[in-house]
């Protein structure tokens, strides 16, 4: 336990925004597998996103909550396991401010692709579009600045983002337009909210030619 609690604090310390997304993922999951299952019933009873709710009976609120819910434990873990290793990434190089904004915008855009281009019948939860956003961001990073990544990580962001879309038309219920405003979202961030440098450089000091991470 005390093993778990260091690495939960490490991790806190240099990624605070994404460990509160983690931990608002997973919350809500089990709040929605305790209270009646992952049905489509309880999902948009919890704020799942379908369009006319929205656009006819102003849910506007739902754009933002679908963002937390998942269809399955299956679906939660995958996209916290994927948003635990990227988002961190990103975070760490961005700073969490410009973190928390592009996901939170790369969320809200995704949702406003399915609101207003999506089918009106369809339920779609997830976090998939905010971390397409991260992805997308990351990805234009590499090109941005690729002194900032080691060739073999660079390489590896450009192959995880195309596999990834690839994925998203190969696969049936995946939210084809929820991905694709994600990225496009991240994208367009990465433009306009890329510091000079790396946010983790600011936290060093240099005290007798010899630098230390102050957190």
């Amino acid at each position: 336990m005390d093993q778990f609690e260091r690495r939960f604090k490490a991790y806190f310390t240099f990624h605070p925004v994404t460990t509160v997304i983690l931990i608002i993922n997973l919350v809500m999951a089990l709040l929605v597998l305790f209270s009646g299952g992952f049905s489509l019933q309880n999902l948009i009873a919890w704020g799942g996103l379908v369009p006319p709710m929205v656009t006819e009976l102003g849910d506007y609120y739902r754009i933002l909550t679908a963002m937390a819910l998942h269809g399955s434990i299956l679906h939660v873990l995958m996209n916290c396991y994927v948003l635990y290793y990227i988002g961190g990434h990103l975070e760490r190089l961005i700073g969490p401010k410009r973190y928390a904004l592009v996901y939170l915008v790369s969320g809200i855009l995704s949702s406003l692709f399915v609101v207003f281009f999506g089918a009106p019948n369809v339920v779609t939860v997830g976090a998939s579009g905010a971390i397409f956003g991260v992805m997308g961001f990351l990805l234009v990073l590499t090109f941005k600045k690729p002194a900032w990544f080691p060739p073999q990580i660079a390489k590896s962001i450009r192959s995880l983002t195309l596999i990834n879309l690839v994925i998203t038309f190969l696969i049936p219920n995946i939210s084809i337009l929820g991905h694709l405003g994600g990225v496009i979202s991240g994208a367009l961030l990465a433009l306009i909210l890329t510091p000079e440098e790396p946010d983790y450089l600011k936290h060093y000091i240099v005290e007798n030619n010899e630098r230390y991470y102050q957190a």
